[in-house]
């Protein structure tokens, strides 16, 4: 299949069921108000299923690390290797996925991955209730679920942008980002407080029952299917010439290499160190875990919506030193539980809400680049390989839980902290194509 690349910034096509909600498309640029994006019929409701698919996401950041150190007599070694299943299918699948959205409807791909979790969420909650969990069955579940995460990522960000006008889409995706991080704050203090009342059987019924609105709000989404030609091809052409699109593109090539330090250093306090430092370390509980995970949402959910208010028209710059302000932040975090109480504790808290701010910047800034460098038929695959840059989660889940297991998880932080700085820094200096990317 032949493609003619279009410039760097890609305008996006406008969906013909939102026709009725819009104008001229200069009545939106002059909408800056935080929920612009929010006029259109399909980005609502692709909205609404990703603020429920948050808070249950975010339930589980909380619940499934409990659950295994409850199981594993506190073992980090398993709590490594949990969170390393759960992102591991996306380093098989990740790819693959990303061209079958571009190939397939992304609004109805999207509908089976959130029905199939649904299914996945009730079976899992009916093996808790009925006292038959075993670890494996936490592995397993880990697995099928980040099986279906491989193909939700690429079909719902290319949505965003079928859904809102080119001159929204930082506004838009901000938004998302926004909500995901609102959603970590609300789920996570859910999560830990269902854990108090209600044990942890309770918390896995209640987000079973909080993924069903997701899957109804994305049934709702109406979006016309693009014709996407592909009938001369196949699925491994269509994956190489999305690769060698993406390296060719100096701006999505930076991200890419931003991406690999993002999610394999930096993402690793959540996935893994939060807990052990709250359990191990703190002594605070699951309240106090659920509390400190939330701190960071709180601040991720300043710098994205700073972001969504004033949209940047700079990105590369950005994310670049967020990364390395993250770097700094996380090493301030593992040292800090060292300090003497009270000190110590507030300014764990205190790092943590920073490294918030640079995270809430970073993400949706990054999704922004892929999506406008990239034109409408190649950006599932795109953003699928920023999807799998995740899958560097599971080396980071892994060799964190073997560390922190042997050198201690404050010492293991600060490690993770010092090479979130040094690559954040090495890609600054060295990727000049993103550095000086703008969006038209």
């Amino acid at each position: 299949m032949t493609h003619n690349l279009p410039p760097t910034s890609h305008q996006s096509d406008r969906p013909d069921s939102d026709a009725s909600d819009r104008s001229d498309s200069n009545e939106y640029a002059s909408a800056n108000g935080i929920f612009a994006s929010l006029q259109f019929r399909n980005l609502r409701f692709l909205w609404i299923g990703q603020t429920a698919h948050s808070a249950a996401v975010w339930m589980e950041q909380i619940a499934y690390p409990w659950l295994v150190l409850d199981l594993t007599n506190n073992n980090a070694a398993h709590v490594g290797g949990m969170m390393a299943a759960r992102v591991l299918p996306q380093l098989f699948f990740g790819l693959w996925a990303g061209v079958i959205a571009d190939w397939f409807d992304r609004k109805m791909l999207l509908f089976g991955t959130k029905f199939a979790v649904l299914l996945l969420q009730i079976t899992f909650a009916t093996i808790l209730v009925t006292g038959n969990i075993e670890l494996w069955h936490v592995y397993a579940l880990s697995f099928i679920r980040g099986t279906f995460t491989a193909f939700d990522q690429p079909a719902r960000q290319s949505l965003v942008a079928d859904s809102v006008p080119s001159e929204l889409l930082t506004n838009a995706v901000a938004l998302m980002s926004a909500t995901q991080n609102f959603m970590r704050i609300f789920g996570v203090m859910a999560s830990g407080l269902l854990i108090a009342l209600l044990g942890i059987n309770g918390t896995f019924t209640t987000m079973a029952v909080v993924y069903l609105v997701t899957v109804i709000a994305t049934w709702l989404i109406d979006v016309p299917s693009k014709n996407r030609t592909h009938e001369d091809t196949t699925i491994t052409s269509d994956l190489a010439e999305g690769l060698r699109f993406a390296w060719s593109s100096a701006p999505i090539r930076g991200v890419i290499l931003l991406s690999l330090v993002f999610y394999g250093f930096a993402m690793m306090w959540m996935q893994l160190f939060a807990a052990l430092i709250a359990r191990t370390v703190l002594d605070i509980g699951a309240l106090g875990f659920s509390a400190l995970v939330s701190a960071g949402g709180i601040g991720a959910l300043i710098g994205s919506l700073t972001l969504a208010a004033k949209p940047s028209h700079t990105p590369g710059r950005r994310i670049a030193t967020s990364v390395t302000m993250m770097g700094i932040s996380l090493m301030l975090f593992g040292a800090a539980p060292s300090l003497p109480d009270p000190f110590g504790l507030a300014i764990t808290f205190v790092t943590i809400f920073a490294v918030g701010i640079f995270h809430g910047v970073y993400l949706p800034l990054s999704y922004t680049i892929v999506l406008t460098a990239a034109p409408d038929d190649f950006r599932g695959r795109v953003v699928s390989i920023i999807s799998l840059d995740r899958g560097m989660t599971t080396v980071g889940a892994i060799g964190g839980g073997l560390l922190a297991a042997n050198l201690g998880v404050q010492n293991t932080q600060l490690l993770y902290g010092g090479l979130t700085f040094l690559g954040g820094f090495a890609i600054i200096a060295l990727a000049q194509g993103m550095r000086d990317y703008r969006i038209r």
